[in-house]
């Protein structure tokens, strides 16, 4: 095994405990799930899911079932075609209304309705990749954000240390100078670190409240309203991930391509039925009719009552000249052209996250091993400098290296730790497992 093998598993499968910050404070799940029931984006795209399967239901419902419909006629007032137009003034009564009552089940029609019904769950399906997308996007931005709300706080502890321990630089340097054993050089060096320092933790106090504003702004709080965070940082025993499989799967999954095929199908189909628009239209209909006449004399009539049959017909379009529909066989034909080329997109977008999700992952893994490494090596540089600071045998520039060399790599440490969880999510959402 390589060393930055050796690092990437040591990163991965290095347990790392922290207490969490509050014993009742919102975890990620629990963040995640407030972000998405309260994201307007996600409520749409549910809406828009609803939708689409209430227009398959319909179009179904007329394909398959027989449709009813009822008549009600009466002429109260004027020429009454009932009665041989006779003049009425405002006379109303039941037996002088004719009531008819008709069903009719269409049996054929050239597939037409099939293929509004295939349309329609063509449609239900883009509409649930799209609410799938959705809820991945709202659920990767809550993991992100609660993640990088914890590294700020993180870092806001890590600034407010830094302040301390400058401070007691200062003190010490100040000692130090009154008793002959630094120079002044020194003794301004050791303030104007301690001024950088507390420049340092106003800047991480903005950096974190700008992370609550984005925090809270997810799940509809206060902009500034404080949050308790319960965060268990482990990274976890687990291998890098098999990313030529997770490819193929990810093509699958992803609601993104899942979309864009559907798109074709339709596509596809409106094409069909564009072609299906110049041929001759073959319809078959089973139709019943009972009529009640008015009780006028000569209202009724010698046709059976009800009457039903089964009617063939076979008709041109209408609107048929020709050009017309050329020019709409020619609009399909471009628009299932484009949804192929939408699709070879999506798959190359696929195919550019979850490579480019992998090979991050792979790299902040390997980054908090270092990490850790030197965090450990810049306190030990920092505590025999200081010793050495004490004994007058380093100066206040060399003391302010070793303190910088120790914060910056805290800074990285904690950074790289919360990256790992940031871009396992992202190498989910890359690869279409869900985040929610």
């Amino acid at each position: 095994m390589n060393p930055t093998s050796a690092l990437t598993l040591l990163a991965l499968f290095l347990p790392l405990a922290r207490g969490a910050r509050a014993a009742d404070g919102l975890t990620v799940s629990s963040y995640t799930a407030a972000a998405l029931e309260s994201a307007p984006e996600v409520r749409s795209a549910e809406d828009a899911y609803k939708a689409a399967d209430a227009a398959l239901k319909g179009q179904a419902a007329a394909m398959l079932l027989p449709t009813l419909a009822f008549t009600y006629s009466q002429y109260p007032y004027g020429h009454n075609p009932l009665d041989s137009y006779r003049y009425e003034h405002g006379r109303f009564a039941p037996r002088n209304a004719q009531a008819a009552a008709t069903a009719n089940w269409n049996l054929f029609n050239n597939f037409e309705d099939l293929q509004k019904t295939r349309a329609a769950a063509m449609a239900r399906r883009a509409a649930r990749s799209a609410l799938t997308a959705a809820k991945q996007d709202r659920a990767f931005a809550a993991i992100t954000a609660f993640y990088d709300l914890d590294s700020k706080t993180e870092l806001l502890g890590v600034a407010q240390q830094n302040l301390k321990d400058q401070k007691q630089q200062y003190d010490q340097s100040l000692d130090l100078y009154k008793h002959g054993m630094k120079s002044l050089a020194d003794l301004l060096k050791s303030e104007t670190d301690w001024r950088s320092s507390q420049l340092r933790l106003i800047a991480a106090e903005a950096d974190r409240k700008s992370s609550l504003v984005a925090f809270n702004a997810l799940i509809d709080r206060g902009a500034l309203e404080e949050a308790a965070l319960t965060v268990n940082l482990q990274a976890g025993a687990t291998d890098l991930p098999l990313v030529g499989v997770d490819f193929v799967r990810a093509l699958e999954l992803r609601p993104e391509v899942t979309k864009a095929r559907e798109e074709l199908e339709r596509a596809r189909v409106a094409l069909q039925q564009a072609v299906e628009g110049i041929l001759p239209r073959f319809k078959v209909d089973a139709t019943w009719n009972r009529t009640r006449y008015a009780a006028f004399p000569g209202a009724g009539s010698t046709n059976p009552n009800p009457n039903y049959y089964v009617g063939l017909a076979l008709t041109l379009p209408i609107g048929f000249n020709g050009f017309t529909q050329g020019w709409t066989i020619s609009a399909a034909r471009a628009e299932k052209r484009r949804a192929e080329e939408a699709r070879r997109a999506a798959e190359r977008t696929v195919k550019s996250e979850v490579y480019g999700a992998f090979i991050s992952m792979e790299k902040v893994s390997q980054s908090y091993s270092i990490a850790l490494l030197k965090e450990e090596i810049a306190a030990k540089s920092l505590e025999l400098v200081g010793r050495q600071y004490q004994q007058g045998s380093a100066d206040a520039i060399r003391m302010n290296q070793a303190q910088n060399d120790y914060l910056n790599a805290r800074v990285e440490r904690a950074l790289a730790l919360h990256d790992i969880f940031i871009d396992r999510a992202r190498y989910r959402r890359a690869v279409g497992d869900p985040l929610w």
